[in-house]
């Protein structure tokens, strides 16, 4: 397996992901990093796009924020720079997620499309960025329940943000992010059918713990299997694969859809 170069100085973590990949990522020495770490506070697509031009193999943006570019088709990620990108989201990118998005986008007919509800309560600490939050769970939601045809802020507020949708098979969509010290970060997904539904719940990505995705139907539950890996190491297998050549990564196109869906609540 090749090894690609990482700068672990880049970003808080990364030197404890390059040890846990040893076979796929190693110090830089005297060359410059193949995969580049990018803070995603504002101004991440442009720093995306330099570190790309600048020959990077991949880049990965952590916890990525409504960037001020995106009402500015010209300076947003696109083409092979966004194909280069993969968005680090603290619960999206969680392996259970894209797990579960992975078997119901392979399945028939699956609980997305027969919801009759749809909701997702996310907590996470103070001094979290709020809109960032609701980013990474718009954009887990979309993955596992269907991107949302709308939504609308119903209250927010120093500790609570409460919001109300339509999930894409018409089904209204609840959606709560909850400022608290009372219990670990997490995110609780749950879409209800006429004979089931699927529940998730996303551990926060500061644990290996793994998600418990559940799918519930007429012949029972299955739970599906277990992965012990945190989301941003997943993010960087991710990144790897990418570097050989072997995926692109829809990433940045997937957030813009879901910036454009709610584009005046954010912010």
């Amino acid at each position: 397996m090749t090894a690609y170069t990482v700068d672990p100085s880049q970003a808080e973590g990364l030197a404890e992901i390059a040890a846990s990949l040893p076979l796929s990522l190693g110090p830089t020495g005297d060359r410059a990093p193949q995969l580049v770490a990018v803070e995603g506070s504002s101004g991440w697509e442009q720093r995306a796009r330099e570190a790309a031009d600048g020959g990077a193999l991949a880049v990965v943006v952590g916890s990525p924020s409504l960037d001020e570019t995106a009402g500015d088709d010209a300076a947003r990620l696109d083409g092979d720079h966004a194909a280069r990108v993969v968005l680090a989201w603290d619960f999206a990118a969680n392996p259970g997620v894209l797990a579960a998005a992975a078997l119901l986008d392979g399945t028939g007919t699956h609980p997305r499309e027969r919801a009759r509800l749809a909701e997702a309560v996310v907590r996470v600490p103070p001094g979290t960025d709020l809109d960032a939050a609701l980013l990474d769970a718009l954009v887990a939601v979309g993955r596992v329940a269907g991107e949302p045809a709308s939504v609308r802020s119903l209250h927010r507020s120093a500790s609570s943000w409460h919001l109300a949708g339509e999930a894409r098979s018409g089904a209204p969509l609840a959606l709560s992010l909850l400022v608290t010290n009372a219990a670990p970060a997490s995110l609780r997904l749950r879409i209800l059918t006429d004979d089931g539904g699927l529940t998730a719940v996303v551990p926060s990505p500061e644990t290996a713990a793994p998600a418990e995705v559940r799918i519930i139907g007429r012949d029972g539950e299955r739970l599906l299997p277990t992965l012990w890996e945190t989301s941003r190491r997943a993010s960087w297998r991710r990144a790897v694969a990418i570097a050989a050549g072997g995926t692109l990564s829809a990433d940045v196109a997937e957030l813009h859809r879901i910036i454009h869906l709610i584009p005046a609540r954010l912010g």
